[in-house]
């Protein structure tokens, strides 16, 4: 089943955004799978070789294309010189200027190749992701108070107001736990920033005044807040299940204490526990999904859309509980793949309204959608049973 959905996915982008001239894929692509515009995106590439990679365990053809769109990226969209980065585009053979870089661009820039990686094992490779992530690390990390910045200035280096929840997970989860696991001879690389990381979400990362996640943060990690006291920012019940699973998955980092892992486990349950008596669930049923952003502050749902996105993530998170919610996973489950999936012209969508209507003038191919959520999610399943 998980095979049929992963294939029906990179068939979408195989049919309508490959190009054979250029051996890889464009970003931009509608709802009936026309291309938009020229530009080829960093981490829309990334997430699609991340798909490929993982895929091509069960279709070897994949690999093929897999390589093809890293060795783009590497050729085209990462700058050498000095500190390696990533641009964020590339388009008509044109890098898009930048003076500043953004934790979520940067991170995932690393996704596809660390699992490239993972499935290859090629050491070539391998000494562009020391490089890639080396430059990451020197660019974003805090040495003064720890974790890392949501943005980096060539300038004046770490922004200020930009550190967040994401800043955070998002390094762990978009390649840095993976590369650990698949780059073993070199795993303090890795161990110190993903304890550290972890440290920090586990103290401010949750707030048990709003029972939602703590999203932004000023220069010090104290929480952001508005002159009234109020919290300075919106949720997304996703975020609330990311955290969750992202706790829960650290039983398996040999490298903390197992006094550490049981605390990151106990918190991470209670957020789920907590989230799914939540009033976020459509006709109070988790089998009709849950709506997208919610006011922390009142806990009034600001958009009832619901996000392709944040169900995978719910998903992992059950997955992840052992056992406990079984049943709630399958419904959410059933729910995810009938919703989203286009049965029509292919792909997912990133959107459905409230009544669960296709919203379809959001692309489904885009600066950072291509096929690495659902995938992702479906690794996660097959290995957690």
């Amino acid at each position: 089943m998980h095979r049929e959905k992963m294939e029906t996915l990179i068939n979408f982008f195989d049919r309508n955004a490959w190009d054979q001239q250029l051996s890889t894929y464009f970003s931009e692509v509608d709802n009936q799978g026309k291309i938009v515009s020229d530009k080829i995106f960093t981490v829309a590439s990334s997430r699609l070789i991340y798909g490929l990679s993982y895929a091509s365990q069960f279709s070897p053809e994949h690999l093929d294309r897999a390589k093809n769109v890293a060795d783009f990226q590497i050729e085209k969209l990462i700058q050498k010189e000095n500190e390696y980065y990533s641009h964020s585009y590339i388009t008509n053979d044109s890098i898009e200027s930048q003076s500043k870089l953004d934790v979520w661009q940067q991170a995932y820039g690393l996704c596809g190749l660390s699992e490239l990686y993972r499935q290859t094992k090629d050491p070539h490779l391998l000494h562009t992701l020391h490089k890639l992530h080396q430059g990451f690390i020197t660019r974003f990390h805090d040495q003064k108070a720890g974790g890392l910045w949501g943005e980096y200035s060539f300038n004046t280096n770490g922004v200020s107001g930009s550190k967040s929840l994401q800043s955070l997970m998002y390094p762990l989860t978009a390649y840095m736990i993976n590369l650990w696991m698949a780059d073993q001879e070199n795993k303090e690389l890795y161990e110190n920033h993903i304890s550290e990381n972890l440290g920090l979400i586990y103290q401010i990362g949750w707030n048990d005044s709003t029972n939602w996640v703590n999203v932004q943060f000023n220069d010090d990690w104290s929480i952001k807040r508005k002159n009234d006291g109020f919290l300075n920012f919106t949720v997304t019940p996703g975020h609330n299940f990311q955290l969750a699973a992202l706790l829960l998955r650290s039983k398996d980092f040999t490298f903390l204490p197992d006094t550490t892992k049981e605390k990151y486990k106990k918190l991470g349950k209670k957020i789920i526990d907590i989230t799914l008596q939540k009033d976020i669930f459509h006709h109070n049923n988790i089998q009709y999904g849950f709506y997208s952003e919610v006011n922390p502050n009142t806990s009034l749902i600001l958009d009832d859309r619901k996000t392709w996105w944040q169900h995978a993530e719910a998903i992992i998170a059950l997955s992840l509980y052992e056992g406990k919610y079984e049943k709630e996973q399958q419904l959410l489950e059933e729910y995810f793949f009938n919703t989203f999936k286009d049965k029509k012209y292919g792909g997912e969508y990133f959107y459905v309204t409230k009544e669960d209507q296709p919203i379809t003038s959001e692309l489904k191919g885009s600066i950072g959608k291509s096929t690495y959520h659902t995938i992702e999610l479906i690794r996660i399943l097959n290995e957690n049973k």
